[in-house]
């Protein structure tokens, strides 16, 4: 009867630990938004990312603008990688000015090509 107890506590705890670690890869892919103040046409936004980490922002554009990002302190530190509804724009390690080509929403993704942990600050301006 002790060996039937141990293995329904064992098989619960799996079925919990699976559970919780599913809801975490899911809470892992949300997306910051990026909002500019009423009247300017850029925003500045910083971040942390520890080794193989990254952090994902979005912002909604109109084709035709052009998006223009710049990253802090070091490019060598920090790739921008631009996603875009007709797919990836760029993959950035220098400053980016890339025309949108349809409206919708844009993400970009930093990342550290070295797996490093950083801090960082990204500049986003549409004109």
């Amino acid at each position: 009867m002790n060996k039937k107890f141990f293995a329904a506590t064992v098989l619960a705890a799996a079925t919990t630990a699976a559970t919780v670690l599913g809801a975490g890869s899911a809470a892992a892919d949300s997306a910051r938004q990026i909002h500019f103040a009423y009247g300017t046409d850029n925003a500045f936004v910083s971040g942390h990312i520890q080794g193989f980490g990254s952090d994902t922002y979005r912002l909604d554009a109109r084709g035709g603008q052009t998006m223009i990002i710049s990253a802090a302190p070091y490019w060598s530190d920090t790739v921008v990688t631009i996603k875009g509804p007709t797919g990836t724009l760029a993959n950035q390690q220098q400053w980016a000015r890339v025309t949108l080509p349809v409206n919708g929403s844009y993400e970009l993704v930093v990342t550290s090509p070295g797996h490093n942990t950083l801090d960082y600050g990204l500049g986003v301006k549409i004109d």
